[in-house]
């Protein structure tokens, strides 16, 4: 009995392998007659389905895809078309209700036997040019500071100058517009170039520096920093406009540059005529609005008052008589070196 088990024991493992090579040669269809018990089935393969086979990503984590493989659109893509669509349909129907009430004004007005129109049509303002032979004044904008904005504060810094060759345009009695230190190719002449035909403006366009473009006595940068207060226009002068909105990021910058180059600087005299209790920076149209108004014999404080916005919560200030001898200008003695250098450029 005890050689018998003994004997079993010893041909077990013998056993177990011609098991696992009759297992292994078994063919794996439905007619194999070997058919292993419930609770001996293999789980292994199914460990390895589960992880070579990973679960799909909800369709809301993959709305972001910029392109489908089949061309559709996602979902967001879809959302912004469709309200770009909304709003270019209310464009078109906002600018046919304007167009309709500026008819009906147009009508009422001639009814009424009242004037159409208070400024000079469009043909007027085509035919009309600037005379740079006769002007007393002229006004450069400085637009070397390419690398000091952002895209975003470059186009509103040319939104500006499409307002400034707006009101000179309309002006009675316009001035010499000269846009300046435009680097070629870069972010302000790519902003230009998204109004149509910004050549053919009566303004002029250069890549120069203005040294390079005027005499240094005849030029004045106009800056919040200097310690000249701009009491009168002088004529034969140019004056120059930093053309740099930067919200006050580089404060100073237009005054270094103008003592770099020892050309006179000053600024627009808003302490002497109004008491503000906000910041006083000012925008480059507004700055070319009080220069074009007082260029046309308005009075400082009146134009100040008219331009500046109501939200700066100006008011008047009692305005001391000034001085015959030109106190508080520049410099003394440069109006006539801006006439004399005028004379002789002309």
């Amino acid at each position: 009995m005890e050689e018998s088990l003994s004997n079993a024991v010893r041909d077990e493992p013998a056993i177990r392998q011609e098991t696992t090579t009759m297992e292994t040669d078994c063919p794996k269809d439905e007619q194999c007659p070997i058919v292993p018990e419930p609770d001996k089935l293999p789980t292994v393969p199914e460990v390895v389905q589960s992880q070579s086979t990973p679960e799909a990503p909800p369709e809301a984590d993959r709305s972001d895809e910029p392109d489908k493989p089949n061309g559709t659109l996602s979902k967001r893509q879809r959302k912004k078309l469709l309200k770009l669509e909304n709003w270019e349909q209310r464009k078109k129907e906002k600018r046919q209700k304007e167009k309709e009430k500026m008819k009906a004004k147009r009508l009422e007005a001639i009814q009424q036997g009242l004037p159409v129109r208070t400024g000079p049509s469009r043909k007027e303002l085509k035919r009309r040019k600037v005379s740079y032979g006769e002007a007393t004044i002229e006004v450069a904008v400085d637009l070397s500071f390419d690398q000091l904005m952002i895209d975003k504060d470059v186009a509103k810094c040319v939104k500006q100058l499409l307002r400034m060759y707006t009101l000179n345009r309309r002006s009675v009695r316009p001035v010499p517009l000269h846009f300046v230190g435009i680097e070629p190719g870069g972010a302000v002449e790519r902003h230009l170039a998204r109004n149509d035909g910004y050549r053919h403006w009566d303004v002029r366009f250069s890549s120069e520096h203005f040294m390079q473009l005027f005499k240094s006595s005849r030029v004045v940068y106009l800056t919040s920093e200097s310690e000249h207060v701009l009491e009168r226009l002088e004529q034969g002068c140019v004056y120059v406009i930093g053309g740099l909105v930067d919200h006050n990021q580089h404060k100073g910058h237009c005054y270094q540059l103008a003592q770099q180059h020892g050309i006179r600087h000053a600024r627009l005299p808003l302490a002497e005529h109004l008491v503000i209790k906000t910041r006083t920076i000012l925008t480059i149209n507004q700055v070319f609005e009080i220069l074009l108004n007082v260029h046309m014999g308005k009075e400082w404080q009146q134009t100040l008052l008219e331009v500046l916005p109501a939200r700066k919560g100006v008011t008047p200030k009692t305005v001391p008589v000034a001085t015959q001898d030109g106190a508080n200008a520049p410099e003394s003695g440069n109006a006539e070196d801006c006439q004399a250098t005028a004379e002789q450029s002309g």
